[in-house]
Formats: C-alpha cells, structure tokens, sequence
C-alpha cells in the first residue's frame, strides 16, 4: 500500500494551482435507483460507490410515511419500484381528500426536514435534539405495501422433467415472499443468498410508521356526520393494516380548523373518536390546533416524532426476532416448486445463515444499533469468507460469484460504517486492510487471480469507498473550517479501546480523503498499465475473435463490475470507443489534490499535479496536459527547495507538451530552463538556444514572440554578479567595478550569445548596460570602456560595449572604473539578459543581487580565480560616502562638567586643511534629552560677516590657517545633560557649488555644584517675655495689613541655623557669600534673620569639602493668645566664583560671581508646649543671657555644633585652670496654665556646683522663669555632663533640657527620664 508523505507547506510560493478542486461535500455518495443493474459499461468510468446497488450501501433509517399531506415528487423521483414488489401489492388508499393549504404545505415541509438521509454517518447529535433519524416520504392518500407472498407457479409440461408426478388442479402450494430463495420468480431462485430487493422492501415499501393526516372541521349541524364519516374511515385502513400481515403502526393526525377556545366541544369530539376507533391518545392519536405557527408546527413534528421513535425500534426489533427464530430452526423450509433449469440444488445452511445474519445487522441498523449490526455483518461476512463459507461451494464461472461478490463487498462497507459510526477509526482502517487481503487471497485460490486490470480497478475502488465513507462520516478532526490558521491534522488518532504503548503502522490510521483518492489514483494508474499490456488478440471484439479465444478470454479475465478486455482497451484499428483510463485517473487525482490542497499539503498537490500532466501527455492529450502542467511550472516551490529531480520532470513534460501544441513563447523558455545544468539532460537533444526555434514552421504573417523571464521562479542558465573593488567610495573618486557572468548551461551546449547586459541601480547610480559586440578572441577578463550617459532628473547610467558570447561551464568579468557624483548607498534592483534574434526575443530579468557571498575575480596563472570580499550579502553593494571634509573642528576649553545658572563660554578652534583657499560658517546645535533648545550668544557677534553659507560666517580662511570662535550661554538651572553639536559647512573658492560639512558632536554635563545640610536649634531670645499681669495698651490696636516685627505683641523664640554647605564641583570654587532667604511664613508669626560674621568673606572650597556658615532667626508670634506651630519655607543662596576663568576671550562676563539657590525643607518653630533650655558662659562674662560666644568646644562624631577643640598648654605656654562657668535653666511656660515644675541637680565626680539640688518652681502663664548654677569643673579637655532633671508636677511630665550653642545634649541614663547636657571643661576667657 502506498504510504501517505508528510505534509509541509512553503512559504515562498510564488503561485498556486488556479481553480483547485474544493474538498469533496457530504452531499449523497449514490444518486441512483436503489434496484438499478450492479454493471454499467462504458463511459463515465464506474470507479466509486456508484457500482454499487444504493441499499446495499446507504444508511437504513426508519421509514415513516405521511398520508394526506399531498407527495414529494423531488424525493426519490428517479427510483422506480421492481415489478416484484408492486405487483399484487396491498392498496391502502382513501377517499378523503388530501390536506390542503399553507399549515398542511409547512406541516409536510417540516417532516420532511427531518428526513435524515442526508445526515452524517456519525453518532454525534444531529439538529433536532434525541431524533435520531427517520426516512420520511409523503404520498397522497394512495399507498401500495409489497405482497406478502409470490403467486403459484405456472408449470408448463414442456419444462417438467421426466418422471416427474404431475401436479392436480387441487394441489395446495407452499409459497413465500416474492423474494426470496425458496420462489420461483425472484433473483435469488433457488441458490442465491441475498438481492438489494431485500433491503429496498424494508427500506421504502414497508413503513414502520403510517400516518394518516385528516381534517377536523367544525359545522353547525354537520359535525355527527363528520365525526362519522372519519372514525368509518380510520377503522377501515387500520382493519386494511391488520390483514396486511404487517406490523406497521398506524397513527392519526386531525387538524382542526379551531381552536378548543373557540369551539369548547372539540375535546368532547375528540374523545368520542379515540374511543370509537381505539386510538392511543399518547402514541397513535395527534390534535393539531388552528392558527399554529411556525414555531408551534416545528414543536408539534418533533414531539410527534418523539413519540414514534420508540415504536419504530420496537418494530424492527420484532422483524429482528423473527429473523432470529427462523434462523435458529433445524431445517430448510422446501421451495414453492423444485428447480427447472440451472443448479438444480437449492440455497445451502450456510448460505441461509449470511442471509439472517445479514437481516440482523439491517434490522439492527435500523434501530440505529451500529454495535449489534457491526456484530452481525462480522458473522455474515465470516461466513462468506471462511473455509466452509458460500464462496467455497459457488464456481468462478458461475453469476452467482459476482452477485456473493457484490454481497460481500457491500457488507464490508457497512462494517467500516459502523466503526466509524461507533468512533473507532482505527478498527475501520484495520477491517477495510482485514478484508482487502482476505478477498485477494480468496480470488488467488478459487477466482481468477489478482494478476490483472480487474484486480486494480477493485483496489481503486475500494480505496474510493474507504474516502467517500470518511466524507459522509464528517469527523471532526477532518473538518475544514474557514479562516482557520492553525495546521488540520493529517490523520485521526487511534480509539481508545486500542491499549496504549502499542504499536500501530501509519497506514493503520485513518488519514484524510485525501490520502484513499491518492490510493485509489494509483491504483487506477496500475489498471492501465495492465490493460495496455493486453494481448492484441484479447482486445478484438467477440464477433471478430474465434470462439476459442473468447472461452479462454472469459476464464481469464476478472470483469466484476469493470468492462470486457475488448472495451477495457480496445484494439485501435477494430476496437472502438473504449474505457476512459486518463479520465478515471484525473478525475481521482483531481479529487486527492482538492482534499490535500485545503490542508495546506502544498507539495503533495504539485506532486499529484505532475501525475495528472504526465497522464495527460501518456495519453496524448498534451492540450489538457499544458492546461495542468503550466500552472505548476510557474508556481513549484521544488526550485527554492532544490529538488532538481522533480524540477526536470516537470520542464520537461511541459516542454514536449508546448512543442506540440506550438506554443513558442512557453517552449522558449522551457529550453532556456533546460539549459541549466542542474537539470536532467537527454543526451539525444541538442541544446542550441539562439536557435531554438527552427523546429518550428515559420507561417506568413506570423508575430515573433517576445518573452519575460522571471529568474527568480524559473531557472536561468546565466547568472551574473556586480562587485566593487571596495565597500565604500567617495564622490568625484573613481570605483573600481566588475560584472562578472557564470554560464551554468548543459555540457556539450553551443554558446549563448546575449544582445545585451542592463543592470539597474538604486541610489546614485542609474543604470549599466553593456551591448554585444563580436570580437575575434574573447578574453576571460575584459576590460571595458563606458561613456555615461546623463539625463535629466535621473542618477547618471553608464553604456559600453564588449563580446557578450558565453560558452557551457564559462566565466567571463568585465571590468572598468566609474565616477559618481553624488552619496548614498548603491544596491542591485535588476538584471536582465536580452537574446535577440530574427525568430525572437527573449529577456531573462532577475531582481536584486543573489544572496551569497561578494567575490573579485582577477587573472591567475592558470585562468580566473575569485577571492572573497570582506563584506556581507546583506550590506550595500557600494557606499558611496560625501567628499571627505579636511577641515578640523576642535574645543579648546571643553571642562568635564559645568554648574548650574553659571556662564560658560566656549572656544571652537577651526583649522583649514585643504589645500585650497576656503569659506566657512558654524551651526551650533544645544539640545537636552527632551529636544529643548538652549540659547546661546557668539561672543564676537558685533563683528559677524555676511555670507552665502547657513549659520555663524567664519569668513574667508587660507590654508594651514585657523580661527577662535566663542560662544556664550548660561546654564540651565538644574541637573542634566546636553548634547552640543558642532556643524562646520565650508566650500572651497574654487568650486562653491558644492558644500562640504563636517561635524563634530560632544555631551556638555551641568550638575549643582553645592549641597547643604541643617540644623536648627533653639537659643535664649535676649527680650524678656512680657508679663502676665501687664498688658500693653498697643495691643488693643487693630494690627496693621503690613506688620514689621515691632508691631507683633506675642512670644519670641529664636534659633540658631547652622548650615553646612558641600562642594560637588572637581575643582576649587571661591564661596562669596551665604545667605538665608525667608520665603514665606505660615502660623502667625513673623521672622528676622541674622547672618552670624564670619572672619574672611570669601573662603575657598575644596572638592567634597565642607564650608559652615550661621544664620540667627529670630521668631515672634503676632498675637499673644497663638498657640499654633510656625512653619518657615526658606532656601540658601550661596554666591560664588570660579578660581579660574573658563576663557581668556569672555573678559569680565566670567569674573561676575554665580548665585546658586539650594533649596531647603520647612523650618517649624513650635512653642505651644512648656521647654527647658540650658545656657552655660564663663564667670567673667557679663550679667547677660545670651549665650555663650567663642566658648572652646570639642569635636564630635555627630554633633554639628562641633568646632576647633581649645588650645593646649604647649600652644598656650600656660597650664589651663579650670574656670568657674555660670549654667542657667531657663522654663518657659506658653501656655496658659498655672504649672508647678520640680528642678533636681544631680552631682557628678566630675564637677562641683553651686545651687538648688531640688526646688520646686512656679511658673505664670506666658512666662519664663531662670534657675541659675555656678558649675566648676574637676576635670579639663573633656566635656562634663550636667544631669538635671525637670518635671511637671500637676502633668507629671518629664520635660527634656534642650541644649543651646556650645553646648551638646546627653541621653537618659538606664531607668531614668529625660537626660542632661554637656559642657566642655576647659573655658577659658573670651577676648
């Protein structure tokens, strides 16, 4: 068996197969007369389904019949009843007339869209829900059932054998069905098994279901009479039923002009006529209101046929029975009358056994009982094929073997059905091989043997059984779904009963139809080549042959279901018309490659296409053939793929076809593809292509062809190639360029000689063309000199001419210089070979540059050898670069970085390199990461000069000469980054019309040069708080819209800023000055501050390091009764230089000092919560509370408070004495409660102190109240601690002692709140 090859598609394809067959429909695979001849000879060819009689194939469903709708004639129309069948038969008929109208037309239309013979061949649900199927037929009121029994034989005594006794008038005979083996007249008389007339009898003579369709009118005074006059009718074709001997259920369906609402004694009717004609109101009596609509009609057929489904399994379960009794009986019932002429024995046991076997499985099937029916069709063909089977006791010769053979094919098909019905695909594929094998080995032991054409037409049409059983069975692992991108399956996987981990061949799977048509084509093809091997006696027609050849003829040939050896290939001189082999074989292969070609299986249609031409052109039909074989030529992806093997057989096939047909211009260029060396070469050929034509008779008035070759889809026998001598190449600099031309034509072949070689450019370069000029001696290597050609608008072309004659295997280069005049990339867009003749022209056009490696050929010792280019195909073939700028552009004072909102100034040196006199001007472009512009001003712009050139003139420069150009701008005022792009256009005197730039890109960094860090402490305001028991007469002033701090009355607070500001910069910058900026003040209050001087007003700071400036701010709350926090936005602005200038050329605009604001965050000054500050000053201080000044601190790690440690005895010459330092507690009470503070000193070994070691203090509201100490210290150079203790007697609060300048603060100790502060032991005087 051939072997489905894998599918693959291809992307690159150029163009498809024009109208390709569409996958075959699940449309009726038979469209005959279910009892028409098995054996039809002659043309159209007999190769499907089609030879099989239609019951013995279809799907049986239960028949239903409706009478007195009206009939269908467009069901069945072509099916004409045997003569045993309807002769005698039993009339049912009516006198009532037919149903008439729109409700009784829709009422029909709906029963017969319930028709399933067109359904699938599948178990899945169909449109009407649980309906399972049903053949439905509507006739009038007449209807003709089978008879039951044959009619007694007429024996004439001319027939009767000698001795036989002779028969009285009064003799009673035993008859049977008309039918069947044991009569007389039927087919199957007296040895036969089994005729389609069978099948046909229960499958549209004898109806499971009759259906009688009456109207139910309502009269004023004629409604007894009616009612009458139906119940006589009913009760008279149900007793017509009953002695029928049928047991077809009858059922009644009344259409009521009204509806029980408008005429109430309806149900009343209705009641009298079941009861009177004993009608089942649930299964056999039906009452179809007026005015149903369509929906309602559609409901009211499917609960009818709901209803009737279980009564027709019923009954063909009681034919099942039946059937099963009379084949469990022990003998064999005798026949009407013995046989007269023929066998003279009657039908033997194991034929009578696939007889009820095979009734089984219809009546199973009938039910819709596909397992049952699988099972009995595998015991009915069993005993047709086993060793004791019918085909063993039944002669070859005999036309019983063909009508067993027709038995046995048909029930195989129903076997397959009923795998597949029961999604057992494997199974079916394994019973459809099971049997194929069986029958071969049948017809090699009893029949004719499988050695010839009748054997192949039966495997081809099996093959065709097989597809067409998959189309009708619709899986849905095979459905073509539009639009769909995903890949269809090739193949159904096996069932699930199959035991996973076993190993199942590939043709052990159902594949697509696709893959049986391909089977069967094959096949068919075998059925050819063996009849052309036909002897010649055996193809002469009977009357023209002896008799003893017809004899021999007819032992040998197996005709079953295919034509006679004279018709199946009849002699050509006294044959006639014979069977169609090419016809049958396209027409498979035709269906194969519609299948293949909706799932995308590409290369297996171009292959099925090829068979189809080299059929065609087998049997001479070379039209057809070029009709098929063109398309693939043009569009066959094996040429991308390289399958040179299928390439030839294909242009040669097509080849011989256009030559027949005289088709010059597809025979051109067949022979210019042919001509490639790749390709199969027929050594009886010669490959002349300048005169290919002279095969062909030149008639008067006849048009040369001209033909376009495209050598991207067809072959070429040249291929050329352009080279530069380098990738890149300057304008006005000549490039060194080579075409070079590879002949790949068949060894052996004459030159081609070409009229013309026209490569097209894309880019600055327009077009190459070379013309044939015929030279004595052609060289390897030419050297060719081009003229250009110039034309308006267009890029310059250049033409010249050179011997265009290339001989098999050769290649030829040619080779010159050319000078472009403008830039830009140069690509390959065409090439294209020109051959003109006196007989044609031909041009072989390929577009771009073949995708391989560039290579330079040059002239060795032996001949032409290449190297390769140190280039990729995907590169340009040639960049052509602008003239090369010798004008140098350089920034003298470029810095690493630049600081925010300072002016910076840039020196561009330009120096002139060429060697001419030249003129020049600058562009500047300043762009940050958002395309932002920054402005920008040329230092010497009151001497600018005018000039042709865009941007900054430069003027007139010699050579070797340069010039200082400077630009100014101020830097933007935050951190980023801007890229400057520095452009110089310039021509030189001598030519100014063509300009040349140069430019020269660079990244300018801003960044803040400075960083500050804070700390905002509070200290003791030297203002006295005002008293509780004095008011100020001013406060009772309304306050004006502007306040000055002299006019707020409440508290004051002040505090000491200290900040730190760090250099970001690289290098040394001069700090001018610092000061702090109060933008705004929120709370009520208003604020002053001070700058704390400083010793020297300009400090120099160093990179990453740190300068202290202080500031006093001094906060007082406008109204007295305020307790809200106070909330300062403030920013520092530090005024700075650099300690060098950036350019000599800018003067004073770089000695400007540069304001640079840092921003700070949000200064709060909170004073709605009683605090504790201490303040310490040496004893020779004056009485004051202010803090203490130049007062010698330690260093600290944290602190920021921290300064120069104090001098040591070396520095001083003194020893140090500790000095006796005043420390004072100052309470401050905002609130407005009286409070009781406890104030505790703890002692220390470190110092001794003078003062409360716990008192109690009361505080007013809006006070502040001082606790002095004298403090001495016993110990030097290092800081004391002084822990003491403050709390809130009625809150029980410990209040935390807040340290002011000069001073540090302590943390708690272990299991005690609040802290301390810490004073440095070592005060020494102050100046």
């Amino acid at each position: 068996m051939s072997r489905c090859p894998p599918a693959s598609s291809s992307s690159h394809r150029t163009k498809r197969l024009p109208d390709l067959p569409k996958p075959c429909s699940s449309k009726p695979l038979v469209e005959r007369s279910p009892c028409s001849p098995p054996v039809a000879y002659g043309l159209p060819p007999i190769n499907t389904m089609d030879a099989y009689p239609l019951p013995y194939v279809e799907h049986n469903l239960p028949f239903v019949v409706l009478s007195g709708l009206g009939s269908d004639t467009l069901i069945n129309s072509s099916y004409e009843p045997h003569t045993l069948l309807k002769d005698r038969g039993i009339e049912i008929d009516s006198a009532v007339p037919v149903v008439s109208g729109d409700r009784a037309l829709q009422l029909r239309q709906e029963f017969l869209n319930a028709d399933g013979r067109d359904a699938p061949w599948n178990s899945l649900p169909k449109n009407r829900g649980d309906i399972k199927g049903f053949r439905v037929k509507a006739v009038g009121r007449g209807y003709v059932l089978p008879p039951r029994k044959a009619q007694p034989p007429q024996i004439s005594p001319d027939e009767t054998p000698p001795g036989t006794p002779q028969l009285g008038n009064g003799h009673k005979w035993v008859l049977h069905s008309p039918i069947s083996p044991l009569s007389p007249g039927s087919p199957t008389f007296p040895d036969g098994v089994m005729t389609p007339l069978w099948v046909a009898k229960h499958q549209y003579h004898i109806p499971a279901v009759f259906i009688s369709f009456f109207t139910l009118t309502s009269e004023d005074g004629r409604d007894s009479l009616n009612d009458n006059q139906l119940k006589a009718e009913i009760n008279r074709i149900k007793s017509l039923f009953l002695n029928s001997g049928y047991k077809t259920h009858y059922a009644v369906v009344l259409l009521s002009d009204k509806s029980i609402f408008e005429s109430p004694e309806i149900e009343d009717r209705l009641a009298n006529i079941r009861r009177t004609t004993g009608l089942d109101p649930r299964h056999s009596l039906f009452f179809l209101p007026a005015s149903s609509s369509r929906a309602e009609l559609t409901s009211f057929v499917h609960q009818v046929l709901t209803t009737v489904q279980p009564i027709c399994v019923e009954h063909y379960r009681d034919l099942s029975k039946h059937a099963r009794r009379k084949k469990g009986r022990s003998n064999i019932p005798p026949p009407t009358a013995p046989p007269t002429r023929g066998p003279i024995h009657t039908l033997a046991a194991p034929g009578w056994n696939v007889r009820y076997d095979f009734k089984l499985g219809i009546f199973a099937e009938f039910r819709q009982e596909m397992d049952a029916a699988c099972r009995h069709y595998n015991l009915a063909i069993d005993g047709l094929l086993d060793g004791d089977g019918v085909f063993e006791t039944t002669a070859s010769w005999s036309p019983r073997w063909d009508e067993t053979r027709l038995l046995a094919d048909s029930i195989a098909i129903r076997i397959i059905r009923c795998f597949m019905w029961n999604n057992s695909p494997t199974s079916a594929v394994q019973s459809w091989q099971n049997y194929r094998n069986r029958m071969r080995d049948l017809l090699d032991r009893r029949g004719k043997g499988s050695a010839n054409y009748g054997w192949q037409a039966w495997e081809s049409r099996w093959a065709v059984v097989m597809a067409e059983i998959i189309q009708r069975v619709q899986p849905p692992i095979f459905q073509i779904v539009e639009n769909n991108i995903d890949r269809y399956p090739l193949f159904s996987p096996p069932e699930k009963q199959v035991p996973i981990g076993e190993r199942l061949a590939p043709w052990h799977l159902v594949h697509h139809p696709g893959y049986w048509y391909k089977i069967a084509a094959e096949r068919a093809v075998s059925r050819r080549v063996l009849a052309e091997d036909l002897p010649e006696e055996d193809r002469m027609p009977p009357g023209m042959s002896p008799a003893t050849k017809v004899a021999n003829r007819y032992g040998t040939y197996d005709t079953f279901l295919v034509p006679e050896p004279h018709v199946e290939f009849p002699h050509p001189v006294h044959g006639g018309q014979g069977y169609d082999h090419a016809a049958d074989i396209v027409d498979l292969f035709n269906k194969a490659i519609g299948e293949f070609h909706a799932r995308g299986q590409q290369r297996l249609c171009d292959r099925l296409q090829l068979a189809i031409g080299k059929e065609l052109l087998h049997a001479g039909r070379h039209s057809e053939a070029m009709g098929s074989l063109k398309p693939l030529w043009e569009g066959m992806c094996w040429r991308d793929e390289r399958w040179w093997p299928l390439v030839s057989e294909v242009t040669w096939a097509l080849n011989t076809c256009s030559k027949h047909c005289g088709e010059e211009e597809t025979f051109m260029a067949t022979e210019w593809e042919l001509h490639s060396r790749l390709l199969r070469t027929n050594p009886k050929k010669v490959y002349d292509f300048n005169n290919c034509l002279d095969s062909f008779t030149q008639k008067e008035g006849h048009v040369f062809p001209k033909v376009t070759i495209d050598a991207g889809k067809v072959m070429s026998c040249l291929s050329t190639t352009v080279a530069f001598a380098a990738g890149e190449g300057h304008v006005a600099e000549p490039l060194n360029t080579q075409i070079a031309v590879r002949s790949n034509a068949q060894r052996g072949s004459m030159p081609i000689t070409l009229s013309s070689i026209r490569i097209d450019f894309a880019g600055p370069l327009g077009r190459i063309e070379l013309q044939h000029e015929e030279k004595a001696e052609a060289t390897p290597a030419t050297e060719v000199s081009l003229t250009e050609v110039i034309r308006s608008g267009i890029a310059p072309s250049f033409k010249g001419c050179a011997d265009l004659s290339f001989p098999a295997g050769a290649v030829r280069t040619f080779n010159f210089p050319i000078i472009l005049k403008e830039d830009g990339d140069v690509n390959v867009q065409q090439t294209c070979f020109e051959i003109q003749t006196d007989r044609f022209t031909l041009q072989s056009v390929f577009e771009g540059q073949p995708e391989a490696p560039p290579v330079w050929w040059y002239m060795g010792k032996n001949g032409l050898k290449s190297k390769r280019l140190a280039r990729n195909f995907e590169d340009p073939v040639l960049r052509v670069l602008p003239k090369p700028p010798k004008m140098e552009v350089r920034l003298v004072n470029l810095q690493k970085q630049y600081y925010t909102n300072e002016n910076v100034v840039l020196d561009l040196q330009i120096k002139n390199d060429e060697e001419e006199d030249t003129e020049a001007s600058l562009e500047i472009q300043l762009l940050n990461h958002t395309k932002e512009h920054l402005d920008f001003d040329w230092v010497d712009a009151e001497h600018a000069e005018t000039s042709v050139l865009p941007g900054k003139s430069i003027g007139k420069m010699a050579p070797g000469s340069k010039q200082t150009k400077s630009l100014s701008f101020v830097a933007p005022p935050d951190s980023q980054k801007y890229s400057l792009e520095v452009k110089v256009v310039y021509h030189v005197l001598s030519d100014p019309d063509v300009p040349i730039s140069k430019i020269m890109a660079g990244e300018l960094v801003f960044i803040d040069p400075f960083e500050a860090t804070y700390d905002f402490a509070p200290q003791v305001h030297p203002d006295p708080w005002p008293s509780f028991f004095c008011v100020d007469d001013a406060q009772k002033l309304e306050p004006p819209n502007e306040m000055s701090p002299t006019q707020a009355f409440g508290l004051a607070s002040r505090y000491l800023l200290k900040a730190r500001i760090g250099s970001y910069a690289e290098e040394d910058l001069i700090i001018v000055d610092a000061d702090l900026a109060v933008h705004s003040v929120h709370g009520g209050a208003m604020c002053s501050v001070a700058k704390v001087p400083v010793v020297d007003a300009e400090a120099v700071i160093s990179p990453q390091a740190v300068h202290l400036r202080n500031f006093v701010v001094d906060v007082r709350k406008i109204s007295l009764e305020d307790r809200r926090s106070s909330t300062l936005e403030s920013s520092i602005s530090v005024t700075w230089r650099r300690k060098r200038p950036l350019s000599e050329a800018a003067g004073e605009m770089l000695e400007k000092p540069i304001t640079s604001t840092i921003a700070h965050p949000k200064l709060i000054a909170s004073n709605a919560e009683p605090r504790v500050l201490a303040s310490a000053r040496p004893s020779h201080s004056t009485l004051s509370t202010a803090p203490l000044s130049g007062t010698p601190t330690a260093p600290s790690d944290a602190d920021s408070s921290a300064v120069a440690p104090p001098k040591t005895p070396t520095q001083n010459q003194q020893s140090p004495s500790p000095q006796l330092i005043h420390f004072t507690l100052y309470l401050e009470n905002p609130t407005m409660h009286f409070l009781t503070f406890d104030v505790s000193m703890d002692a220390s070994d470190d110092f001794a102190f003078a003062g409360p070691k716990l008192t109690a203090l009361h505080v007013l509201p809006l006070s502040r109240c001082a606790v002095p100490y004298n403090v001495l210290p016993l110990v030097s150079g290092t800081w004391v601690e002084v822990r003491c203790r403050v709390q809130d007697r009625y809150f029980n609060k410990v209040l935390k002692v807040l340290p002011t300048e000069g001073m540090r603060a302590v943390g708690a100790r272990e299991g005690r709140d609040g802290g301390g502060v810490a004073i440095w032991a070592d005060v020494v005087e102050g100046e």
